[in-house]
């Protein structure tokens, strides 16, 4: 009788083990600047990536201005463009972010100089995230 049990009690966990390794992984969401002021689906839990032109030669940076329903995940990162040799020539900025429990909200990010304390974005990009 114990023999039995072991029996079942393996085929279970296997069953578990294939229906996990069947499970579809969710898509990777990129944003990017043409998705401003859009509302974005992002399951509970899920990260997604936003990339926006940037220029760091000239001081400019995105900021988080507004996380809404949303945690940073680690720092943004700066890609310098592909072409070498160009002088001043602007790549992309990087964040990665994870959606919370909570329900919909917006996440907003800021061109400027972040020591300018004060001063007006140059530039502003928020999306809706539910």
């Amino acid at each position: 009788m114990k023999w039995r049990s072991m029996v079942l009690v393996v085929a279970a966990a296997a069953a578990l083990l294939l229906a996990a390794g069947c499970a579809k992984p969710q898509p990777t969401v990129v944003l990017g600047e043409k998705d401003a002021g859009r509302v974005v689906e992002v399951g509970a839990g899920q990260q997604f990536t936003v990339r926006l032109p940037s220029n760091a030669t000239t001081g400019f940076r995105w900021v988080v201005a507004d996380l809404g329903p949303v945690t940073q995940v680690g720092e943004s990162v700066y890609e310098a463009p592909l072409e070498p040799g160009i002088v001043g020539a602007g790549g992309t900025e990087v964040f990665a972010f994870k959606t919370g429990s909570s329900g919909p909200g917006e996440l907003k990010l800021e061109y400027r100089r972040p020591w300018e304390k004060g001063s007006a974005a140059e530039k502003t990009w928020s999306v809706t995230v539910r």
